[in-house]
């Protein structure tokens, strides 16, 4: 005959209380008050700031204000990479495109671009060559009601927030 394992009420209320107790400890040891557990001001699901680079962007024109007729997406995020520097990027005409960033006082500086290698129309291609090349000579960087503005002594692009 199989033996039936049998505890007493008072020994399980005292299980359960200590695996209470275990919880509660792991609970509060985890949020120490100088944790930051709340969502980061500078990129916050996906959305800028008025005053934040940090989010995605769709450009909308250069400094022509001709209309660009290609999604290009633009990425920075504020997460440091191995190197201790943050990460743009996105997608220009047909490929996508990581790079290092470092953002000071509005200045900003794009390096180390990578990029896959997909192919595409003659136009595409010399469209995207043309916006990656812009890219790398951002020396400025300002935003106002959503719309951010790359600039370098030569040229400028808009973009607005991308949803």
């Amino acid at each position: 005959m199989a033996s039936v394992l049998w505890t007493s009420p008072l020994k399980f209320k005292i299980h359960k209380m200590r695996y209470f107790i275990l919880v509660i400890f792991l609970i509060s040891n985890a949020c120490k008050s100088n944790d930051d557990i709340g969502p980061n001001d500078d990129y916050i699901a996906g959305l800028a700031s008025k005053s934040s680079i940090y989010s995605k962007w769709e450009l909308v024109s250069y400094e022509s204000n001709k209309k660009i007729n290609y999604e290009v997406i633009l990425e920075f995020k504020n997460e440091k990479n191995e190197k201790r520097t943050n990460i743009v990027s996105g997608k220009s005409s047909i490929n996508f495109f990581q790079a290092d960033f470092v953002n000071e006082n509005n200045k900003l500086k794009i390096s180390n671009l990578i990029m896959t290698r997909i192919g595409g129309s003659i136009e595409a291609n010399k469209f995207e060559d043309d916006y990656l090349k812009r890219l790398m000579e951002v020396t400025n960087y300002s935003i106002s009601d959503q719309i951010l503005i790359l600039s370098s002594a030569k040229q400028q692009m808009t973009f607005k927030i991308y949803y």
